[in-house]
């Protein structure tokens, strides 16, 4: 059993005052001011320490709002879908398939061997072929839906500058080219609305209609001209309100100034103001940042941010590939001879996996993990899966998003109203939480049968169950951490441990380290770190976890011991427990940041990040890191109250005294048992405070507590104080007076009328009632028998 909240510590504080509570336990965190610069770690694991589980999402509601999608459908779709990686009998060996107007039958690497693109007049010719009498719109959505994507986003135009919507910029478009005259974009927003899910679009930076092919780097300027305008123009077009609200726009590729990244994200945010623009717009310019094709994170990583993934990495458009010859000859590199370089070369072929067998659970073994780590991360995951030519979808990737949606239904608590969390990533795999659940994603199973979650210990626990099954796991609290004995390895994708928790679920910091008023190191290996999402940036975050015991920690001051830092980019900020110093060099980082102060019996986090930068998703550098954190408080104390005098008549003032709260701190004084506040002060340089109060003429008669609290740092003392009735009024000699009214509440009182009836002998019942369930002591460390 554990009392934690601040009632029950006030109650607690006044049976101090009375002489009837129990001694501390030996193993609150000491904070005595003796400590030795190596950490000395944290032992008593309990509310009092623990902070919330879940990463928030970020305060920005239509950042959250996206964030909380978590899975989404990407669909290449275009005219390169009927070539399926295939040109004139031969396989496409080099580049995208979606690209393959420009890339041919191309053999070789070799980037001095010009390529073999398909002419304008044959492509535009396979256009006007695209009738696409499969193409069921309704279909597709209630597929993304059914799979547990939140949205379906799609190519306007690809590279190629073929647009598949109904535009009025060109007549190189689905609606003027394709037999069928059809809109697909019209059709997929109205039927993601229809079947519930958001819309998003995919949109070219670069255009071969209007520039030159260069799909090496597809890194073509923007500067020709007329060539902004246009953009701007289909922009209008898409974003104006015919295909409704587009929730991600998607740019892709091409070399955008500064002037025009600024000038595109402009476009739709004033076409669309809750619209989300990823990292391709260029320059730093993103509401999230999306990384390179196929990219996955490993790292708990600085949000918003997504990974784009195709069901086979060589390819985003369709590509069939099945049944290709296992060889090719490379035709580039004509300076080696055969015996120099054999130029048979091995045929990278990713779909081939279609014709292995239990190639389909293969792959969605695969990519339920990589779905599940993104998520688990702090990501979104896009999972691209590009249809057919005709509009089908070919059934074997179908099956794939088939099995996908079984595993999400299976485990629904994954990707609804989840977080990930702040428990380190484990070796068997990593964590998700939501209101009353942390989710224990298995990625690899222990061969001891056990998982242990770091920094757990602290959670009132309901339950442990394996998803799917009903039978309650064995599990144990062993210090800070949660211990469960596993099943037989059932025969599932990924199976997830859900344990239940009375309340949300909570974490004590694993490197949760104590301070005195002597210099404390905490090593990297005890910082908690977020990397950035913008590849090859290093770390955004670097955060220290501290406590003072049960002192107040004032004058502390942290310093960093970095590597790799620099002033060029932006300015640092430190934040310790909601206070915040601005405006830092590394010198400022090393030489150390403070004053700051620190309540007891809690944790603080310690947070070193930019201030202000220009991108926010953009790291220190990446070989820039925080080797340690050194700490030192100036003072260390315990806060105390008194009342003078201790007994007082209702409507009358007693002088407050207290002692031992941070300097400069401003100080609540509320009267118990109903809160009511009375009063307010400032504390001086040394943390002490006077004050005259006045107790409100309604208060009942008998022992009440007043508490004196502060909000920053967060720390409160008490003390017991009598409130007698004022005297009955003298009877008067005039027999037509009216009894004489209440005194009016003072001002300082806010008018919150009388206290619920505390008397003495109310308080001895409560006393007693806390000792015998076992309150006695400043807390209770909870059970740590094994329960099955």
């Amino acid at each position: 059993m554990r009392i934690t909240n601040r009632l029950a510590g006030s109650l607690l504080a006044g049976l101090l005052t009375l002489g009837m509570a129990g001694p501390a336990l030996a193993d609150t965190p000491e904070a005595d001011g003796t400590q030795s610069a190596a950490p000395a770690p944290q032992v008593t694991y309990d509310a009092r320490y623990a902070i919330p589980a879940a990463v928030p999402a970020s305060s920005e509601a239509k950042v959250a709002q996206w964030q909380d999608m978590k899975y989404a459908m990407f669909i290449h779709w275009g005219v390169y879908s009927s070539y399926a990686g295939w040109y004139k009998g031969q396989k496409q060996e080099v580049g995208y398939p979606e690209q393959i107007k420009a890339w041919g039958h191309q053999q070789t690497w070799d980037s001095r061997i010009p390529l073999q693109g398909i002419p304008r007049d044959e492509y535009l010719a396979t256009a006007q072929t695209f009738e696409a009498p499969n193409f069921d719109a309704t279909a597709w959505c209630q597929q993304a839906k059914d799979t547990g994507m939140k949205m379906l986003l799609i190519t306007s135009k690809h590279h190629d500058g073929f647009a598949m919507w109904d535009t009025a910029t060109t007549d190189y478009n689905f609606t003027k080219q394709s037999p069928s005259h059809r809109d697909p974009i019209l059709e997929l927003s109205q039927a993601c609305n229809k079947v519930g899910i958001k819309f998003g679009l995919y949109f070219s930076n670069i255009d071969w209609e209007k520039q030159p092919e260069n799909p090496w780097s597809n890194a073509n300027t923007l500067d020709e001209e007329g060539y902004m305008e246009y953009i701007h123009d289909q922009l209008k077009e898409l974003l104006g309100g015919k295909y409704g609200e587009i929730t991600e726009l998607w740019y892709d590729m091409g070399k955008p100034n500064p002037a025009q990244s600024d000038q595109l994200r402009a476009w739709a945010h004033e076409l669309q103001p809750n619209i989300m623009i990823n990292s391709r717009v260029g320059n730093d310019r993103a509401d999230f940042e999306v990384g390179w094709d196929n990219e996955m994170q490993s790292e708990q990583t600085q949000g918003p941010w997504e990974s784009a993934v195709s069901i086979f990495h060589k390819t985003w458009g369709y590509a069939n590939w099945d049944d290709a010859a296992p060889t090719f000859r490379d035709t580039g590199y004509p300076d080696y001879t055969e015996e120099e370089w054999d130029h048979i070369q091995p045929v990278d072929n990713t779909t081939a996996l279609r014709k292995a067998p239990g190639g389909a659970k293969t792959k969605t073994t695969e990519i339920v993990g990589n779905m599940f780590s993104t998520v688990a991360l702090g990501g979104q995951f896009l999972f691209n899966v590009g249809p057919k030519f005709d509009g089908s979808y070919d059934p074997w990737d179908a099956s794939v998003l088939a099995g996908i949606g079984d595993w999400n239904r299976a485990h629904p608590g994954i990707l609804n109203n989840s977080r990930p969390t702040h428990f380190p990533i484990e070796t068997w795999g990593k964590t998700m939480v939501d209101d009353s659940h942390i989710y224990m994603g298995i990625e690899k199973w222990p061969a001891d049968g056990t998982i242990t979650l770091r920094g757990a210990g602290a959670n009132d626990i309901a339950s442990v169950k394996l998803d799917g099954s009903d039978a309650p796991l064995t599990y144990k609290v062993e210090g800070n951490d949660l211990v469960v004995t596993l099943p037989a390895q059932p025969d599932e994708i990924l199976p997830v441990v859900t344990v239940t928790t009375n309340g949300a679920p909570t974490y004590v910091p694993t490197g949760l380290t104590t301070i005195g008023t002597e210099a404390t190191t905490i090593p990297a290996t005890s910082l908690e770190k977020f990397k950035a999402p913008t590849p090859k940036t290093g770390e955004t975050s670097f955060i220290a976890s501290i406590t003072s015991g049960d002192k107040v920690a004032s004058g502390v001051t942290v310093s960093f011991n970095t590597a790799g830092f620099t002033d060029s980019y932006a300015k640092y900020k430190v934040t310790v427990d909601g206070q915040v110093k601005a405006g830092l060099t590394v010198a400022d980082l090393n030489a150390g940041v403070g004053p700051f102060a620190i309540g007891p019996n809690q944790t603080a986090r310690v947070t070193l990040e930019y201030d202000n930068p220009d991108y926010i998703l953009k790291g220190f550098g990446k070989d820039a890191t925080v080797t340690s954190v050194t700490v030192k408080a100036a003072t260390l104390s315990t806060p105390a109250v008194t009342v003078e005098p201790g007994t007082v008549e209702a409507g009358k003032t007693v002088a407050v005294t207290g002692t031992g709260f941070a300097p400069e701190s401003a100080v609540t004084l509320t009267l118990h048992s109903e809160p009511v506040e009375v009063g307010t002060a400032t504390t001086d340089a040394s943390g002490a405070f006077t004050a005259t109060v006045t107790v409100p003429a309604t208060t009942e008669a008998g022992a009440h507590t007043l508490v004196a609290s502060t909000a920053t740092p967060l720390a409160e003392a008490s003390a017991a104080l009598t409130v007698t009735a004022p005297p009955a009024p003298a009877p008067s000699d005039d027999p037509g007076a009216q009894p004489s009214a209440a005194p009016s509440p003072a001002p300082e009182q806010g008018g919150k009328g009388g206290l619920a009836r505390t008397g003495s002998h109310g308080l001895l019942a409560g006393a007693f009632a806390l000792v015998a369930a076992g309150a006695g002591t400043a807390f209770i460390r909870r059970s740590r028998r094994a329960k099955a």
